[in-house]
């Protein structure tokens, strides 16, 4: 985690989406973040991209490795979603900066390869929309058909900070249905194959409770899935009815865990968490 220090800016303003916007009542919801998990399992189906990401980044992380890379995504989404301004624009620069330098030549050919291609920066992009409503939706939060559609138009902001070309889905009718042209495209390769083998035969602990607990989860998220992505991961020890009750009881763990809390408490949290681990820091002016 990193800290928040004297030497960074003070919040100054409510960000780019504020109180009443659908933003705030998504990502203040923990079921968006589990829908984050599957918009991860979403990305590695597109092979291009994951075997360009191989070649860039380091995928043979420790699993404490992993856990902070993932981390550090938690708190670039919670920054740009509740974080002020001038904290969402030191975010979207850097990671914008991160994508410029991530370029790989093929030895074979000579030809530069660069994560900025369009298709790539579509997927990741609208994945992580999709999956963070979707997540929401499933696991208990209740928001009005104009409110999941205002949530996908606002996402077009970050877009457009991070440079990712349209066409921009402007509906949650059209986000569904980018979704669903993946099936014609994606697939796995062999580190997405990995990735299936850890999803069909996830590993187990002493504990016969947290097994339980995280396999109900695991199937909770793989139920946010649509079947022809669960197809692809090959999953079909899942059937329709052990996803629908795992996602009954995810929805109920989350429940109560934020049981009792209003939805100015929980976008209080938001705020605070953008606040106290901002995914870049903004120094103040001596």
């Amino acid at each position: 985690m990193n800290a928040r220090t004297s030497k960074d800016a003070a919040r100054s303003d409510n960000g780019y989406f504020g109180p009443g916007s659908a933003t705030w009542k998504v990502y203040s919801h923990s079921g968006a973040s589990l829908g984050a998990v599957a918009s991860v399992l979403l990305q590695a189906l597109d092979t291009g991209m994951l075997n360009h990401f191989d070649h860039v980044s380091v995928t043979s992380e420790s699993p404490e490795a992993g856990q902070a890379r993932f981390q550090r995504t938690g708190d670039f989404i919670m920054t740009c979603a509740f974080g002020d301004k001038a904290h969402v624009d030191a975010a979207t620069e850097h990671v914008d900066r991160l994508h410029e330098r991530a370029t790989w030549t093929n030895p074979e050919t000579g030809d530069v390869e660069v994560a900025k291609w369009p298709e790539w920066q579509r997927w990741t992009m609208y994945t992580f929309v999709w999956g963070s409503l979707e997540g929401a939706l499933k696991f208990g939060m209740k928001i009005s058909k104009a409110d999941q559609d205002k949530f996908v138009k606002e996402q077009q902001l970050i877009a457009e900070k991070l440079h990712v070309p349209g066409p921009h889905p402007e509906t949650k009718e059209e986000l569904d249905a980018f979704i669903d042209e993946g099936k014609k495209t994606k697939a796995l390769n062999y580190l997405g194959a990995q990735a299936a083998l850890g999803v069909r035969h996830p590993e187990k602990g002493r504990n016969p409770f947290a097994n339980w607990l995280s396999r109900t989860v695991l199937d909770g998220i793989l139920s946010l899935l649509p079947l022809w992505a669960r197809q692809i991961y090959g999953v079909e020890n899942r059937t329709e009815r052990r996803l629908a009750r795992a996602q009954r009881m995810t929805a109920k763990f989350l429940a109560i865990a934020s049981k009792n809390k209003s939805l100015q408490d929980l976008v209080d949290a938001g705020i605070d968490h953008a606040t106290a681990h901002p995914y870049r820091k903004v120094r103040a002016k001596a």
